[in-house]
């Protein structure tokens, strides 16, 4: 399902809420095949990469054995703090920095840079620039999009439920919402200034987690921040989901599938 539409600086801001970076922990890991594909695409470069946009950290705390050193910056310090607390996060060869992409001081080259999930929430025209001249002369951007259920059981009613809830509260129907697989079918990125050079859908990996993980996870997402909708529409948000996903569960639990697009291109340096 989507998160919104894209570049709205005030959704972006939700991000920085402690509720909100606390349920990041109850978001699907990305699966096996994601870390694979980045370790392929830094190969033959150096060994650095910039996280832009690590959020709580999955993606430098899933490379950083087998690479030289990170760089992983978010603006929200609240998903940082997150970030820090695992243990592997105190590893030397990861500078955590807490700023905008926009403004990180940066230690080029970067043998790649990655953007998962975060790159809708970058003004493109001043970050790819950026990138373009931090990237090691053939080293690539890679944006990923995907750590939700695809093509779950209880998909097609959840998102009536949730455009309808939408609708209710915000007086309008979203026009931006599509679901994960619909998600899928197009590029993660877009932009005069990225050449795409190729893309990969990962295989499904099956997922399980209580109706009350689950919840916390959708809350992790800037649609259902708790902070944006408050304690009553946060409550009605619950219920309802929950009445739509108690009949889905097995032994208390739901089950479904994850996937993860990756598309990984080039970017035009500045005249």
């Amino acid at each position: 399902m989507s998160d919104g539409a894209a570049v709205d600086p005030a959704r972006g801001r939700r991000f920085s809420e402690a509720r909100m970076a606390e349920n990041y922990a109850f978001r699907p890991p990305y699966p096996a095949e994601v870390y694979d594909t980045l370790l392929e695409l830094i190969r033959g470069h150096p060994r650095i990469l910039l996280d832009a946009g690590c959020g709580t950290g999955k993606i430098t705390l899933g490379l950083i054995d087998q690479i030289e050193r990170a760089d992983a910056v978010d603006p929200s310090e609240a998903m940082l703090r997150v970030a820090r607390s695992v243990p592997s996060a105190a590893n030397a060869k990861i500078r955590w920095i807490h700023a905008s992409i926009e403004e990180a001081p940066l230690d080029p080259p970067y043998g790649l840079i990655v953007a998962a999930s975060s790159i809708h929430w970058m003004d493109l025209d001043r970050t790819l620039p950026r990138f373009a001249s931090a990237l090691a002369d053939g080293a690539m951007l890679a944006v990923l999009d995907g750590d939700a259920p695809v093509d779950a059981p209880w998909e097609r009613e959840e998102t009536e439920f949730m455009i309808d809830f939408l609708a209710a509260h915000e007086g309008q129907r979203p026009s931006w919402w599509k679901t994960g697989r619909e998600r899928f079918a197009e590029p993660v990125l877009v932009h005069p200034g990225f050449e795409s050079v190729g893309h990969r859908i990962t295989a499904p990996v099956a997922f399980s987690q209580s109706i009350a993980d689950y919840l916390r996870c959708q809350h992790s997402r800037a649609t259902w921040s708790e902070d944006h909708l408050g304690e009553k529409r946060s409550a009605e948000f619950d219920t309802a989901m929950t009445s739509i996903l108690n009949p889905r569960t097995r032994d208390g639990m739901l089950t479904f599938n994850v996937q993860t697009r990756i598309d990984w291109g080039r970017l035009r340096k500045s005249k």
